[in-house]
């Protein structure tokens, strides 16, 4: 399968004409092209809960470090 290649003024001049910035921009997307973005956008949300436990579980929560710790001294008292 041969790709052609796209540059950057091929692009400009679809959208720019004589008359200015055109408005009617048609874009196709196919069942190939909606199921790699439907794909991306899942494994996007994987790896920001993965990341999001990933930091929480390697940064503990001093504030709660420090509750347990007070928790355990009045314990010792009583």
């Amino acid at each position: 399968m041969v790709r052609k290649k796209r540059n950057l003024g091929g692009l400009l001049d679809a959208l720019v004409d004589k008359d200015g910035l055109k408005t009617e921009v048609t874009i196709t997307l196919t069942n190939q092209t909606l199921l790699k973005i439907i794909i991306g956008m899942l494994l996007a949300g994987v790896a920001i809960v993965v990341v999001a436990n990933t930091v929480k579980n390697l940064f503990p929560n001093t504030q709660l470090a420090a509750i347990e710790q007070e928790v355990i001294k009045i314990k010792q008292t009583l």
